[in-house]
């Protein structure tokens, strides 16, 4: 309930006072095509997260250059868990839910335990211990799929994919570079 308190309070913010405008906000939101969300020649950078994703977009925020694309950053948790998340990185960019995965699905993205466990990838993780940097603090009713993979994907405003990246390992990322390039 608190989660949905929490979203009310955000309509509220927007200037919403009744249902009605709340539900025209909503259906005005919810039916925008891709070109009416950007500006005439801009591409959307797709990021698809999973709970470490924090460092990437936190790369693309710091990068000058990024700022013509339009980043949506897309999570299949709850929104009590993205509204956390969102807290803790200082996260600027939009956010969409996708909890029934279909953009991951859509984009090839699926839970991969032999991607997640692999000896590298966990050694890599030990790394943060090393050098005293924290996990992303998620309390364990929040973890969801902690196998999901993520990507980036790079689309022109009439939805063409320009760019395509699913992740290999839940930290295997491209470059703000190798995104410009694109």
């Amino acid at each position: 309930l608190f989660g949905l308190m929490t979203a009310g309070t955000d309509f509220y913010k927007l200037g919403v006072k009744k249902k009605s405008e709340a539900e025209a906000v909503w259906q005005k939101s919810y039916n925008v095509t891709l070109g009416e969300y950007l500006g005439q020649g801009q591409k959307l950078l797709l990021v698809l997260i999973r709970h470490f994703g924090r460092d990437h977009v936190a790369e693309l925020e710091a990068v000058p250059e990024a700022r013509p694309l339009r980043v949506l950053v897309v999570s299949f948790g709850s929104l009590e868990g993205a509204q956390l998340w969102l807290e803790q990185t200082g996260c600027t960019f939009d956010m969409l839910l996708d909890p029934q995965r279909k953009i991951y699905r859509s984009f090839g993205l699926g839970s991969s335990y032999a991607k997640v466990m692999k000896f590298g990838c966990l050694l890599q993780y030990s790394e943060y211990g090393a050098v005293k940097r924290d996990f992303p603090d998620v309390p364990p009713r929040l973890l969801e799929d902690i196998y999901q993979m993520g990507g980036d994907f790079l689309l022109d405003e009439a939805g063409k994919v320009l760019l395509s990246h699913p992740s290999k390992t839940p930290m295997d990322r491209l470059t703000v570079k190798d995104i410009l390039q694109a």
